[in-house]
């Protein structure tokens, strides 16, 4: 399991674009043919916009409560 990323932007969307950027650049640092692409990020200067996309795996189960329980499958380890 990759460790947890400390933010230093101070609003949700500057967080968003610090761990988007950290997850794509440790994508990068795995050898071309194993590497996954599961983070996207577009940047649009003339619109002064990011775009970010992430597709991850994940496991569904229902918990003893009745209620749905989604989490992301770890796929950088």
């Amino acid at each position: 399991m990759a460790a947890a990323i400390p933010t230093t932007a101070t609003t949700l969307e500057g967080q968003m674009w610090e761990v988007a950027n950290r997850i794509q650049n440790a994508e990068l640092a795995l050898p071309e043919a194993e590497r996954p692409n599961a983070v996207t990020i577009g940047i649009d200067r003339e619109a002064n916009t990011i775009t970010v996309t992430a597709t991850f795996d994940a496991t569904t189960t229902v918990n003893a409560s009745g209620q749905l329980v989604i989490e992301p499958v770890a796929y950088l380890t």
